[in-house]
């Protein structure tokens, strides 16, 4: 696979134009976390389009129910049971993806969207403990899954992209690592969520270069606080103190633009809460800085206070 460079910068008009997914016809994808919140939304859109999708996930029964009622509609889409903090789980993920290819032996497309909320740092009821006790050791969940599960599915799409296929690829892979507008703003509460996603996006930043050079496109999606399962008591706080939600639909079309338009690598795109923005993760835009600075005061001009306020609610 020949090199890719690096995409300049999107314009708002750019990731807002409407994107018809005909490219996805025929494609194979795999979506990890993908029985439920966003990674299902993503499944369901890319199946429609025509795409060869498969769901990994850890929860078997929603799974499988999620995947019966996508075949009812005639969409070509499986589930298979991973855990993505396991290596094997995810090679055995990736093997299911290259055979329910049309060609059985093809993976075109990866949306990276495992991921937990994890614990806060600390808990105004944490019990008390003394020398002669010990205090409860930290759940790392999302280090587990928004970090190391995310590495283990960047390396084996690398791995698995790279297979001889019998039918030449007619667009490079793409893979769409799927982080959180945490990773841009500070957000001390969830500490292990947050930086979790520091480290998704340390990882898109790091590996964009290499993949590109090997031909492979590598995208990241950073959602604003967006109500699924994962997040649903955050989302309660959130509205609590009168801070706006994003939308599914937004990291759908974010999802949809980075699968179709084979021109676009090396992005990071905010979805939420009012529209999507190519946050200009790059030397060029200021490693961020620069749209962040405007989105604080267009998209959440109140983010201090907001923080606060949830802080407050929470016993802080």
């Amino acid at each position: 696979m020949s090199a890719i460079p690096v995409s300049a910068q999107l314009s708002p008009e750019q990731v807002a134009a409407p994107v018809s997914g005909a490219s996805l016809k025929g494609k194979s994808a795999l979506i990890t976390g993908g029985a439920s919140g966003l990674g299902a939304a993503v499944a369901l859109a890319y199946a429609e389009k025509g795409a060869y999708v498969t769901i990994a996930d850890i929860n078997e029964k929603l799974g499988n129910e999620y995947t019966k009622s996508l075949q009812e509609k005639g969409l070509h889409v499986q589930f298979i049971a991973a855990d993505v903090t396991s290596w094997e789980s995810q090679i055995a993920a990736f093997k299911a993806t290259v055979k329910f290819s049309p060609t059985h032996d093809a993976i075109d497309i990866v949306v990276a969207s495992a991921g937990v909320a994890g614990d806060l740092w600390s808990d105004p009821k944490e019990p008390p403990f003394t020398l002669e006790t010990n205090p409860p050791a930290p759940n790392i969940s999302a280090f587990k899954i928004n970090s190391i599960g995310l590495y283990y599915t960047a390396k084996l799409f690398e791995l698995y992209s790279k297979l001889p296929r019998s039918v030449p690829a007619a667009d490079p892979p793409v893979l769409i690592l799927v982080a959180s507008l945490v990773a841009y703003l500070d957000f001390p509460l969830m500490s292990s969520y947050t930086s979790s996603k520091y480290a998704a996006r340390g990882l898109f930043r790091v590996i964009r270069p290499l993949l590109s050079a090997k031909g492979i496109r590598v995208n990241l999606i950073a959602p604003w606080i967006i109500e699924t399962p994962l997040v649903t008591d955050l989302v309660k706080l959130f509205a609590a103190i009168g801070a706006p939600p994003g939308e599914v639909k937004q990291v759908v079309e974010a999802a949809m633009l980075f699968a179709d338009d084979k021109t676009i690598n090396g992005r990071a795109i905010a979805t939420g809460p009012k529209r999507n923005l190519d946050l200009g993760d790059d030397v060029a835009g200021g490693d961020g800085g620069k749209v962040m600075a405007g989105f604080f005061e267009t998209e959440l001009p109140n983010w201090p206070t907001h923080s606060a306020g949830i802080a407050k609610l929470l016993g802080f």
